[in-house]
């Protein structure tokens, strides 16, 4: 792997077997060390040091071999067994609970009415230690890690592959219908509806790293203070000119692009160049670069095989559907889309409400701003109702704004990330009316 490519996979050595490491988590730079390989545990699974593709996403490791949760049993690590009412392991043994117990110092199985038998050691979690590896802690609750698949929802924990259970905004909601969705806050079931919203809190000062400075002369990066002469826009740290159309800002980190002359785009703060080996898949929280395969999609920043899994408004669920159609876009944010879209009719729109039925979203929008519009095109009604395809649409939050684009027929798209209404509109209103301006003029002195 070229130096320098991050990666975002769990890692499988020979030496060390299997780090079960969340894939939120993890983000190492994979070295030309043979020993040492990515996988992602959504599609693949790591035994005793070898990768093997997930037949089911119930696929568990037994040794080097599989077994299927939900009709098996793994005793000892390495002895499959077929589930029965009533019994379970102790050690490599399958036992009859009901008849017997599991005893240790020796580890052995006994009648149930031995006085060795004993309940297992509770671990706990927050002050004292506990192994990352077998377990997971969630606000302060220890709860047993499954496998690489196991989540926090709160103070529980869940895997993804559970059967009828959904984490929408902290929650876990469990013996939910398979037809549930988490869409803005609200959790919908047939038989019950939930609505929460959410809110983001913004700060502004006029402080540069412990430092003041003078707002009308100097812009502040992360602490550092730069003359406007030399940008009116931040990167991390640094400052750039917009006008200069071979700098890139991703993320935070600028890149020149005066090398490159293929087209490239932003990854998190990652430049990728046009190049179908590589896939970008990116959530309002992560961004990860995976190696492009066949029959797989982008879910969120998830990378997931369609056999296995389908995915709706950038959440997974362990129910493959061979005719669902996957997100045609990602979403981006919005100093990526700076200048491009100065020319489109867009709009900001804060998600005031969200309602599903069917395959159909329906968002309440109250336009913030439009931009790029005549007046006799200018939206009257502040109040803004949209349909979006459901599943194939990224996922809307309440109470947060988006950068939204009309087409010609009508309908409307979702184009940014949750924006800020001060400085990200701040930022768009400048670059573009100066994009503006400047085409005026050159009308008028050039015509």
């Amino acid at each position: 792997m070229p130096e320098g490519r991050w990666k975002a996979d769990i890692i499988c050595t020979v030496v060390e077997m299997c780090l079960t490491i969340s894939q939120e988590v993890l983000a190492v730079m994979v070295g030309d060390t043979p020993s040492v390989y990515a996988y992602n545990p959504l599609n693949e699974i790591c035994c005793n040091g070898s990768i093997q593709t997930r037949s089911s996403i119930h696929a568990k490791c037994c040794g080097k071999g599989l077994y299927l949760t939900t009709t098996h049993l793994c005793c000892g690590g390495n002895k499959i067994f077929e589930r029965k009412e009533n019994h379970s392991c102790c050690g490599k043994e399958f036992y009859d609970m009901t008849t017997h117990c599991c005893c240790i110092n020796p580890l052995q199985v006994n009648h149930k009415n031995e006085n060795c038998c004993v309940k297992p050691t509770e671990l706990k979690c927050g002050s004292k230690p506990f192994n990352p590896l077998k377990n997971i802690c969630c606000s302060g609750n220890l709860h047993m890690k499954a496998s690489a698949l196991t989540k926090c929802c709160g103070e529980h924990a869940y895997s993804l592959s559970d059967d009828n259970v959904m984490c929408c905004n902290g929650i876990l909601q469990r013996n939910v219908s398979e037809q549930s969705e988490c869409v803005g806050g609200v959790i919908y079931t047939p038989e019950n509806t939930i609505c929460q919203m959410s809110t983001r809190p913004r700060l502004g000062e006029h402080c540069c790293g412990g430092q003041t400075f003078n707002p009308r002369t100097h812009i502040c990066c992360n602490g550092h203070s730069h003359s406007k002469k030399n940008g009116n826009f931040c990167c991390g740290s640094e400052v750039y000119d917009h006008h200069m159309q071979f700098l890139k800002c991703c993320s935070g980190h600028l890149y020149n692009l005066t090398h490159l002359r293929g087209k490239a785009e932003c990854c998190g703060n990652i430049l990728l160049e046009s190049d179908k080996t590589q896939t970008c898949c990116s959530s309002s929280t992560n961004t990860v670069i995976y190696d492009t395969k066949q029959n797989h999609s982008c879910c969120g920043h998830y990378y997931y095989n369609t056999s296995l899994w389908s995915c709706c408004a950038e959440h997974l669920k362990g129910i493959p559907k061979p005719n669902s159609s996957p997100a045609k876009y990602r979403l981006k944010p919005l100093i990526e889309l700076i200048p491009e879209i100065c020319n489109k009719k867009v709009f900001f729109g804060k998600v005031e409400s969200v309602a599903l039925e069917n395959d159909q979203r329906h968002v309440v929008l109250k336009v913030v701003w439009q931009v790029n519009v005549k007046l006799e095109m200018m939206i009257k009604d502040p109040w803004l109702h949209v349909s979006l395809d459901h599943c194939s649409s990224p996922a809307t939050e309440n109470g947060m704004t988006y950068l939204w684009e009309e087409n010609h027929s009508g309908e409307y798209k979702l184009l940014s990330h949750p924006v800020d209404l001060t400085s990200d509109i701040h930022m768009f209103y400048s670059v573009c009316y100066q994009k503006k301006r400047i085409e005026i003029w050159s009308e008028v002195c050039f015509p």
